[in-house]
Parts: C-alpha cells; sequence; structure tokens
C-alpha cells in the first residue's frame, strides 16, 4: 500500500465517521511511519502471496526472502487478512 493510498483512506474515514474512534487513526499514523521510498502494491503482493506463505511454511525467513513483500504486509490489512486465510487454508491442507 503506497503512502497515497493510506491518506486516501483516512481522508475518506473522516469523511464518512467525524467522530472516529483513536484505534484506526493511531493505525493508519503507525503505517504511513512504516512506509519507506521502496514499495510493492497490493496486486504485486497478491501475485507472490502464494510463494510467500509456501515460504513460511517450510520455515523460511520470509523478511529475508522477500523483505518488500514482508514490510507490506506489515502495514497492510487487507493484504495481512488475505495471507492469513491463506495460511490457515494451507495448513490446513497439510493435516
Amino acid at each position: 500500500m503506497k503512502v497515497a493510498d493510506v491518506l486516501r483512506q483516512l481522508r475518506d474515514l473522516f469523511r464518512l465517521q467525524p467522530d472516529i474512534p483513536r484505534a484506526p487513526i493511531e493505525w493508519m499514523i503507525r503505517s504511513l511511519e512504516r512506509t519507506s521510498e521502496q514499495e510493492i502494491s497490493c496486486d504485486d503482493v497478491y501475485a507472490m502471496l502464494d510463494q510467500y506463505a509456501e515460504s513460511h511454511l517450510r520455515g523460511e525467513d520470509t523478511a529475508k526472502v522477500m523483505p518488500l513483500l514482508k514490510q507490506h504486509l506489515d502495514i497492510c490489512q487487507e493484504c495481512c487478512q488475505e495471507y492469513d486465510a491463506l495460511l490457515d487454508v494451507l495448513e490446513e491442507h497439510k493435516r
């Protein structure tokens, strides 16, 4: 998720709900703080998510194998939820 995307979400959130609870605001601020000049998009993440999950299941250090993808998952709730769901399916399938 790019900084512009986070800012757009923040603007939309304020527009739709003027009395926003503090937690979402703090999450967005933390996400902005963790952004860097070199990032990948959600589309890029979706294209590589299966490889990342399989790497994780093999016990590899995914932060070293795919650092940009790891960074993206740390700040993008939507992609992180997709990743968690994929991991659940793969782990269940292994049994």
